[in-house]
């Protein structure tokens, strides 16, 4: 699991990308957007809200209020969890063989996907408590068949795409 034959190369030479830092920004923009908006509506909410949806996006289970709360705390410790492996690319699985050739850029995609998939998944978590939070209102259908797509897309393409980038970095 931990190969400490791998390099080491410091996060100054894996800076992240100006698209990476706008990611970074929105996401967590939008998570505490939804923080906010649940603060501000709590009162408002009914003691039961939506906790699980079906694959079309119909309600299958509502929940009391407080489980949007640990929603909440879920996308944070998710969000933390990926952003410290972030920092720790020569402890990440790879499908290459690491060298001392190859390391740096392997590790600058692999860095990437992860702080792709961190700011997604916080992007992903701040929409779903959105969604319940407007149906639980009252004040619409929730955004029905779109999340599911989003985040099999979202997730499926950036690791294909991490995949076939380390391919090329191994040839």
């Amino acid at each position: 699991m931990f190969n400490s034959n791998r390099p080491k190369i410091t996060l100054e030479r894996l800076k992240k990308s100006a698209f990476e830092r706008f990611l970074s920004i929105i996401s967590i923009f939008l998570f505490v957007g939804s923080v906010v908006f649940l603060v501000v509506m709590w009162s408002e909410l009914p003691g039961q809200v939506p906790a699980h949806f079906g694959i079309t996006g119909e309600v299958t289970r509502s929940g009391s209020k407080w489980e949007l709360v640990v929603l909440l705390f879920v996308g944070v410790g998710l969000y933390w969890l990926l952003h410290v492996f972030e920092k720790y690319p020569h402890l990440h699985n790879y499908p290459i063989e690491i060298t001392e050739s190859n390391a740096e850029e392997a590790y600058r995609i692999s860095r990437s996907l992860l702080g792709y998939l961190k700011n997604l998944i916080l992007i992903l978590f701040a929409i779903g408590m959105i969604n319940s939070l407007i149906i639980a209102l009252g004040w619409g259908e929730g955004i029905g068949l779109v999340l599911l797509p989003l985040v099999f897309l979202g997730t499926g393409l950036a690791i294909i795409r991490a995949l076939v980038k380390l391919m090329k970095v191994s040839s």
